[in-house]
C-alpha cells in the first residue's frame, strides 16, 4: 500500500492548532465555573465554620461528659447530628445531653500479678431482636421485655429483676392482642403473650455474676468492664506520689475512661475518678457487676482524703444537662451515615441498662449549655487554607488563559482559530508562494517570446 502524501497544514479540513485552542478554552471555561460553583458551596461548608469556630472560645484541651438523656422529638429547633449542613434538620431528630465535667486523674498501678478482667454485655439495642405488636409478634411473649410504644426486646438474658409492683395485666394474644398492646411501654413481666408493666420501685442487676474478687486488691470499673488486679502500690502518673499500697491492707477501687496493661505488672489507668477505699469484708470470693458499681460511688471512705486525686464525680462537675453537638454546626456533609455511628455511640443515656456513654468533648467557658464531640482548630485551619487556595488558584488561571486567549487567538477566513503571530507567518508564506509562482509563470512567457522569434528568423 502506498505511503500517503502528508497534506499540508493550511489544506487540513480543521487545523491541529484549532482543535488544540478550542479544547484549551472549553477546559478554561468549565474550570472558572466549577471553581465558582465551589467558592460559594465552600463558603458554608468551611469558610463560615471556620470563622465560628475561632470566635467560639471553645478550649482546645478536652474535658469529659456523660450522656444523661438522649431523646427523639418531632419539633427539632436543634439537634445533636444531621446529615446535610446546607438544608435545615427536618422531621424528627436525636437530642443528646450530658453531664460535664473536669478531667479525673491518671493512675500508674505497679508490680501487678494475678490479673484478671471481664466484659458485662448488656444489650445491643441495634441487633437485639424486636417484636412489634402492631405485627402480632407479642402474642407468645414470654421473660422480661424493655418496651418502647409497641416494640419489646427481651432482656430476659441480659438482667435480673425484682420489683413489687405491677399495673394490670394486657392480653397480647388473641384477637384483639396486638391492638391491646400497640401502645405498650416500659419495662414489662410477660408470661405467654399476657404483660404487666412493672412498676417503680424495681432493681434490675445485670446478669454478670462470678467475678472474681479473691486475692484482689485493684478494682478498676471502665464502662461495661471489670479489670482486677493484685498490686502494690499506686502512683499519680509521671510522678513520685504514692498514692495506696498493699500494706494498707484494703481494696482499692476506682472508675476510669480507659485502662491500659502497658507492660508486665504495670497498669495505666486514665481519667479516674471515684477514687474508693474498700474493707476486705465488704466482698466475698465472687461477686456481680451491679454490686461493684454501686459501691464504686456510695462508699464514704475517699482513697484520697483532700480530694484532688481520683475525687467524687460531684466534685468535677461543671454542668448538668448540657447539650451535645457533633461539631460547632451540628451536622455533617459527607453523606456516609456518621450521625447513625454518632448516635449511636454518644446517644447511650443508660436506659437499656447498660453503661452510659462517656467520652472527651470541648466547650466555652461562658457558654457551658453546649459542648461538642469533634473540635480541631489545627484541622480547621489546613481545611480552610486548602479550600480558600485550590478553587481561588483554579479561578484566577482558568480566567487569565481564557484572556490571553481573547487576545491572542483570531478567527481566520476559513472560520478556524488559529495564533495570531502563527497564522501571520503562515499567511505570508502563502502569500510568498503565489509570488514565486507567478514570477516563473512571466519568466517562462518571456522565454516562449525569444524561441518564436528565432522561428520567424529561420523562416526568413
Amino acid at each position: 500500500m502506498p505511503k500517503q502524501k502528508k497534506i499540508p497544514i493550511e489544506d487540513l479540513v480543521v487545523p491541529p492548532q484549532n482543535t488544540k485552542i478550542c479544547g484549551t478554552i472549553c477546559m478554561c471555561q468549565m474550570t472558572a465555573v466549577l471553581s465558582c460553583v465551589a467558592l460559594v458551596y465552600l463558603s458554608v461548608a468551611i469558610y463560615m465554620p471556620y470563622m465560628r469556630a475561632f470566635q467560639s472560645g471553645m478550649a482546645t484541651d478536652p474535658i469529659m461528659c456523660t450522656t444523661t438523656r438522649a431523646v427523639t422529638t418531632d419539633s427539632c429547633d436543634w439537634g445533636s447530628c444531621g446529615e446535610w449542613c446546607l438544608s435545615k434538620t427536618s422531621g424528627s431528630c436525636v437530642q443528646i445531653y450530658v453531664n460535664l465535667r473536669r478531667n479525673g486523674s491518671n493512675i500508674h498501678l505497679v508490680n501487678c500479678t494475678n490479673t484478671a478482667n471481664k466484659t458485662c454485655y448488656g444489650i445491643d439495642q441495634e441487633n437485639a431482636k424486636k417484636y412489634r405488636c402492631i405485627a402480632d409478634e407479642c402474642r407468645n411473649l414470654t421473660g422480661t421485655f424493655n418496651c418502647t410504644l409497641g416494640m419489646c426486646i427481651n432482656i430476659t438474658d441480659a438482667f435480673e429483676c425484682i420489683f413489687k409492683n405491677v399495673d394490670p395485666p394486657l392480653k397480647c394474644s388473641g384477637r384483639r392482642g396486638k391492638i391491646n398492646c400497640i401502645e405498650m411501654d416500659g419495662l414489662q413481666n410477660c408470661n405467654r403473650g399476657t404483660c404487666e408493666r412493672i412498676r417503680t420501685p424495681y432493681n434490675c442487676d445485670r446478669r454478670c455474676l462470678d467475678i472474681p474478687t479473691r486475692n484482689k486488691n485493684s478494682i478498676l470499673l471502665s464502662g461495661d468492664k471489670v479489670y482486677l488486679s493484685q498490686c502494690q502500690r499506686a502512683f499519680v502518673t509521671g510522678t513520685d506520689v504514692e498514692l495506696w499500697n498493699e500494706s494498707q491492707n484494703n481494696i482499692l477501687m476506682m472508675s476510669c475512661y480507659n485502662i491500659e496493661n502497658t507492660s508486665v505488672g504495670t497498669i495505666d489507668a486514665i481519667d479516674c475518678i471515684n477514687g474508693t477505699l474498700l474493707d476486705k469484708s465488704t466482698l466475698s470470693d465472687l461477686t456481680n457487676f451491679t454490686y461493684l458499681s454501686y459501691l464504686s460511688v456510695t462508699n464514704t471512705k475517699l482513697m484520697d482524703e483532700t480530694r484532688t486525686v481520683a475525687p467524687p464525680e460531684i466534685d468535677l462537675l461543671i454542668a448538668n444537662e448540657s447539650k451535645l453537638l457533633i461539631n460547632m454546626e451540628g451536622c455533617v456533609n459527607t453523606l456516609r451515615d456518621e450521625c447513625k455511628e454518632f448516635l449511636r455511640e454518644y446517644g447511650k443515656d443508660g436506659t437499656d441498662h447498660n453503661a452510659r456513654g462517656r467520652f472527651p468533648c470541648f466547650y466555652a467557658e461562658q457558654n457551658v449549655e453546649i459542648v461538642v464531640a469533634r473540635f480541631d482548630l489545627e484541622v480547621t485551619y489546613r481545611e480552610f487554607v486548602l479550600a480558600s487556595t485550590v478553587p481561588s488558584v483554579l479561578f484566577v488561571v482558568s480566567c487569565f488563559t481564557l484572556v490571553m486567549c481573547q487576545r491572542t487567538v483570531e478567527v481566520g477566513d476559513d472560520s478556524k482559530m488559529r495564533i495570531k503571530k502563527f497564522s501571520t507567518v503562515l499567511a505570508a508564506a502563502v502569500k510568498n508562494g503565489n509570488g514565486s509562482k507567478k514570477h516563473d509563470d512571466g519568466a517562462d512567457g518571456d522565454n516562449g517570446g525569444g524561441g518564436g522569434g528565432e522561428a520567424a528568423a529561420m523562416a526568413l
